[in-house]
């Protein structure tokens, strides 16, 4: 699998390093426009490949070219949102850079499979399929593999257990209006309220909801360990099959047309394959109803 990132910061970097951790790709094409960050991060993730014996291509640079024939588009470059920063402006700013960059992989690749990871994920998402670049069901966004695996921790960390004890769901925007369904979410195959009380749960979603901004109070820049992983696991999915929490345009499902939005969805080299309407309770059917009024989503 060849795959192209666009953006060699800290997330797409880690990207990068994760995939070749994984054995997932045969060629990396590493995109930026700071030359001098693309010969750092060659010498490293060449250096780091050399140390394990693998077989992957690497290519750091500005030149898109390169990018030619990718089946996989990632693109993690703009600015990390700052410390109370809004995500309006950072779409400002953000939306701009992802436009020029999917013309230029326009250039040289047909249709390939296009996954924002930069923020804010779900707006970005709107604005490059109003661009009509690529078709609606190869554009998609990562956010919900990475919200849910900090529900999944929190979880984890409330009852001291295993992660893998635990299965979470999670739908909707990557923001504080998401949605723990946490009526579909399981412990050991018993159901959250049956572990965990009211106050504790109520408490794990408070933590979700505000762990990204943590990150940049302590690190003042944006996790990026994490949004890596999220995206390598999405990564891996496109062979697996599972269903993943992932930003897509809807065709209905939630009442939602022609807009970004996180559901519960399968994935491959195609794009969508695939997308899962969970059932929800009357309390996250209202907090779901609440972020569509939001951000005029009806």
């Amino acid at each position: 699998m060849k795959i192209t990132i666009i953006g060699a910061g800290n997330v797409g970097a880690s990207i990068a390093y994760a995939l070749i951790l994984r054995e997932l790709i045969d060629e990396i094409i590493l995109i930026d426009i700071n030359k001098d960050l693309l010969f750092a991060r060659e010498l490293e993730l060449s250096q780091s490949i050399a140390a394990f014996n693998f077989d992957i291509k690497i290519t750091c640079t500005d030149d898109y070219t390169y990018s030619k024939d990718s089946q996989v588009v990632i693109f993690s470059a703009g600015v990390a949102r700052k410390e109370g920063q809004s995500r309006d402006e950072l779409f400002a700013i953000n939306s701009k850079i992802m436009l020029e960059c999917a013309k230029n992989i326009k250039k040289f690749n047909n249709d390939p499979l296009f996954i924002i990871v930069s923020n804010p994920v779900d707006f970005l998402l709107n604005a490059l399929y109003e661009s009509k670049l690529f078709s609606l069901k190869k554009i998609i966004a990562m956010a919900g593999v990475l919200d849910n695996a900090r529900f999944k921790y929190e979880v984890s960390k409330k009852l001291d257990i295993k992660t893998s004890y635990i299965d979470t769901k999670l739908i909707g925007f990557h923001n504080d209006s998401m949605v723990l369904v946490k009526s579909q979410s399981k412990v050991q195959n018993k159901a959250l309220s049956e572990v965990l009380n009211k106050q504790d749960i109520v408490q794990i979603e408070q933590e979700v909801k505000t762990g990204g901004a943590k990150i940049i109070k302590y690190l003042k820049t944006s996790a990026y360990l994490a949004p890596a992983s999220a995206c390598v696991r999405m990564i891996e999915a496109l062979k697996s099959g599972e269903f993943l929490p992932v930003c897509v345009i809807l065709d209905g499902e939630y009442g939602i047309r022609k807009k970004a939005f996180g559901v519960m969805a399968r994935i491959s080299l195609d794009g969508v394959l695939e997308t899962l309407e969970l059932k929800l309770d009357n309390q996250e059917q209202i907090t779901l109803e609440n972020s569509f009024v939001q951000y005029n989503y009806k």
